[in-house]
């Protein structure tokens, strides 16, 4: 299953993002080359989380000690040992990850087929919210897309793709784009505001 994870435009070159997904700790990072990548938040050498390395280059470099990681995950550089020739079996945990449409997607099992292609778009929010998925597409509206965590729907007029993950029990982190053309920021995020709030409205209730 793809799983947007976050808005693209929120991953700008040189930064690293630690992502909550169903217990697992991943972190997105971008180089300068700017294809996103998709980690586990874990650096195999102490266990540092990656998300507080910094990027150099197409490169993710860990905090503690250094190490340096170039795209698909492969140490390639160990500062204490400038001559060593880094073994290959010394990688980070890369995951399959895809951008489409203003959002990044990741795959966890690696199982899946390609990944969706959604129609380019004006990003409008990540938006946290209390409660499950059944309950916010029953407000929504819309059938999810096969082997995509997202369904494209349309709330007060504007047409979005709505894109969602699960940190954590009884949370969901909605990713949502504006397929219209113009300026509907503002509707948008009305429209949104009050599907939380009723969702996590129905939960209490």
């Amino acid at each position: 299953m793809w799983v947007p994870i976050a808005l693209s435009r929120d991953i700008p070159r040189g930064v690293t993002r630690a992502v909550h997904l169903e217990g697992q700790e991943l972190v997105i990072w971008r180089g300068e080359s700017g294809s996103a990548q998709v980690w586990e938040d874990r650096c195999p050498h102490r266990g540092m989380r990656l998300s507080l390395g910094f990027v150099r280059g197409d490169s993710l470099n860990c905090l503690y000690h250094g190490w340096e990681y170039g795209a698909g995950g492969s140490c390639a550089k160990i500062p204490a040992h400038p001559d060593l020739t880094v073994p290959p079996t010394i990688k980070a945990n890369a995951f399959s990850a895809a951008e489409t449409g203003g959002l990044i997607l990741v795959d966890l099992a690696r199982a899946v087929g390609p990944p969706p292609v959604f129609l380019a778009g004006r990003p409008i929010a990540s938006l946290a919210i209390m409660s499950d998925i059944g309950t916010v597409l029953a407000l929504a509206g819309g059938l999810p897309e096969a082997g995509v965590q997202a369904v494209e729907t349309e709330l007060d007029g504007v047409r979005l793709t709505i894109g969602w993950h699960v940190p954590g029990p009884g949370k969901l982190m909605l990713h949502v784009v504006a397929v219209d053309p113009g300026n509907v920021e503002s509707r948008a995020l009305v429209a949104l505001h009050r599907l939380r709030a009723q969702a996590e409205a129905g939960v209490a209730a």
